[in-house]
């Protein structure tokens, strides 16, 4: 493709809607880094998580900036109330000649079966938790046929298909039973009162049960 790369920090934009804090964003000129989050704490964060298949992806300008949108058609709600498909927005895609780049930011592509936690927008639509962290493609284990969950952050500069996503070392498989039984187990436990960077105390009590001895 020729035309335009632009590679550029969306720190302020990260530390409101993509439950981060200031302190916990480390910027560059080419890149934006988020402060680690377990598992379980992503699980908190999320107002919803679901899988389902990516249906359409598409480019759009936000408030000057390039934003790719995808749509999910849901097979399965984890946590929260979802309807039959949701639209998620992830900075940073592809626009006529332009490639603009998020370091961390995820793709999606048509036909992808993805497993995602999401926080809510008030226009209605999505984001990721903690970006590139929030998604994981559903692939079939080569070892057993089972399925099992793979992150792998490809930027829009290179050409890609979700189909030929490398398979990671034997040890570092993890099944998509396992990974989404972890998550219903948190779910079900509650949150344990511990505060997250970029989330209201008030937003993590309503949108989780609660352990024991939190109020």
């Amino acid at each position: 493709m020729s035309g335009r790369l632009v590679l550029f920090s969306l720190g302020a934009l990260l530390a409101s809607a993509l439950l981060v804090s200031p302190s916990a964003v480390i910027s560059s000129a080419s890149a934006t880094t988020l402060a680690a989050l377990s598992t379980e704490q992503m699980v908190d964060a999320s107002d919803i998580i679901v899988r389902g298949t990516v249906v359409d992806v598409w480019t759009a300008v936000e408030r000057g900036h390039v934003n790719t949108h995808t749509r999910i058609e849901v097979s399965r709600v984890l946590k929260g109330h979802a309807s039959s498909s949701v639209e998620v927005v992830t900075p940073g895609g592809a626009l006529d000649s332009t490639l603009t780049e998020v370091d961390g930011a995820p793709r999606f592509g048509v036909d992808e079966e993805v497993l995602v936690l999401l926080a809510a927008r008030a226009d209605g639509t999505y984001l990721t938790v903690s970006l590139g962290a929030g998604k994981y493609t559903v692939k079939q284990n080569p070892a057993d046929g089972s399925s099992m969950v793979v992150q792998f952050l490809v930027p829009y500069a290179r050409s890609w298909d979700p189909r030929f996503i490398p398979t990671p070392a034997l040890a570092d498989r993890v099944s998509l039973a396992s990974m989404e039984t972890r998550i219903t187990d948190r779910v079900a436990a509650g949150w344990d009162g511990q505060p997250i960077s970029g989330v209201s105390l008030d937003h993590l009590r309503a949108i989780n049960n609660l352990q024991g001895g939190v109020r």
